[in-house]
């Protein structure tokens, strides 16, 4: 059954087939294989995800993303950064990446925050000397973090299926988040020195207070809902009504941009993205369910465990207990990691992890990883590895909708994607191997 549900799914991936119904009809093969009623499984499977509590904040914050795009939020949220810095050599750059960052500390989503901030950024960089194609590359990466700072819809599909506290999750992509846009910043740093650059006019004083005064509005939904989350005020789940509730008065009452007519249309928006988020998160359940029957966690989990046994007995035979399981959890860890991130390479983020994390979860066992704050520390590695592969083919979404954004060829942005994947791996190992990244700011929740 395991062989026919895989070997049908790559041959329909092979084939282009889009990756939900790859999902979807390669489970209904193995199903029939197996001699299963597919039809009320598969009717099944996928309504018990409507019976999570925690996923009914997915629509909400995707719908709070619209209202900014449209609302005005996120072109303040670039201006604010904007004054401050963008007069420097690498100001721009840097502000690209500070205000996905930003904005996607509101709305949850890397393909809402590149198709947002690359809009307005790529236009902006182009025009003050930098390449068309490194502007797109920085987009696509700089909005990867947008999966990963809170509130994140992938951190919230990791916390549903795996058991763990969203709100810690939440507050441990934080850091996480903030390591890999200065990694980036750090690399735009090295790779800006040749272009020939048109610096801004810097702004003044009462321009810069103008402007903060005028963002101050989008700065404070921030504060609210990290706030209410570290202070146990709500849950994550209601956050993402408070954020939709507050970006829309912002938008109709403060801003004035978004009048009561334009209100179908943002519904209509949302509502097609969420449909089409849920038929993949939909596919992905039956999919991992059908996974589950062929016993491949328990064997996944099994072979990655005794491949790091026979590693460590090369060169470890004459270890104590104690360091023997230190370095069997480095060396599972590293492995693991490979391992999430050639999957992430074909498999976008949200259905990778509902079919993933039930495979992880006895290996998260396996090295202790499974409950309290390592838990948590496990989450977010997992997921910050899987949002290396929306900037990789032949998935790459951030990739993808960057290079519409910025009218450029993939193939043109390779180049600049390559340098920036290196600094988000080697970050990827910060995380992977200091705990503290990821549990630090988890640890003074209420």
């Amino acid at each position: 059954m395991t062989i026919v549900l895989l070997g049908s799914f790559v041959i329909l991936l092979l084939l282009n087939v889009p990756i939900a119904f790859c999902m979807l009809l390669s489970s209904l093969l193995a199903l029939l294989y197996a001699d299963i009623n597919p039809i009320m499984l598969a009717l099944e499977t996928t309504r018990s995800m409507s019976n999570f509590y925690s996923f009914l904040a997915v629509p909400f914050f995707i719908l709070a993303g619209e209202i900014m795009g449209v609302g005005g939020l996120s072109v303040r949220l670039i201006e604010f950064v904007k004054v401050f810095i963008g007069h420097r050599r690498n100001g721009l750059p840097i502000v690209a990446v500070m205000s996905s960052q930003l904005f996607g500390a509101v709305s949850g989503a890397s393909a809402a925050t590149c198709a947002a901030i690359g809009g307005m950024m790529v236009p902006a960089l182009e025009k003050n000397g930098y390449h068309r194609p490194f502007s797109s590359a920085l987009i696509a990466c700089s909005g990867t973090t947008g999966a990963l700072i809170p509130p994140s819809i992938a951190l919230l599909i990791y916390g549903t299926i795996a058991n763990v506290s969203i709100e810690k999750l939440f507050i441990g992509g934080i850091v996480p988040g903030i390591l890999i846009g200065v990694g980036i910043m750090i690399m735009v740093s090295r790779m800006t020195r040749k272009f020939d650059i048109t610096l801004e006019q810097k702004a003044s004083w009462p321009v810069r207070l103008k402007t903060t005064l005028s963002s101050v509005w989008v700065v404070l939904l921030m504060v609210i809902i990290f706030g209410g989350i570290m202070g146990g005020l709500f849950t994550a789940t209601e956050a993402s009504a408070v954020a939709v509730v507050y970006a829309l008065l912002v938008s109709m009452f403060i801003y004035k941009e978004i009048h009561v007519k334009d209100l179908p249309g943002i519904f209509v928006t949302a509502s097609k993205t969420t449909a089409s988020l849920s038929f993949l998160l939909a596919c992905a359940s039956l999919f991992a369910w059908t996974l589950s029957i062929g016993q491949m966690p328990a064997v996944i989990s099994n072979a990655l465990v005794s491949s790091s046994d026979y590693i460590l007995n090369l060169f470890m035979s004459d270890a104590s207990p104690e360091t023997y399981l230190f370095w069997r959890k480095i060396v599972v860890l590293f492995m693991l990691n490979v391992l999430l991130f050639v999957i992430s390479m074909f498999i976008d983020v949200a259905p990778g992890l509902l079919i993933v994390v039930p495979v992880l979860l006895p290996i998260s066992e396996a090295i202790g990883m499974s409950t309290g704050l390592a838990a948590v520390h496990f989450g977010v590695m997992v997921v910050s590895n899987m949002i290396i592969g929306l900037i990789t083919p032949p998935v790459g979404t951030t990739l993808f909708v960057a290079s519409g954004v910025g009218r450029v060829n993939v193939n043109s942005m390779i180049p600049y994607v390559l340098r920036f994947l290196m600094v988000m791996m080697l970050v990827q190992l910060l995380i992977t191997y200091v705990p503290i990244i990821s549990t630090g700011l988890p640890s003074l929740m209420n």
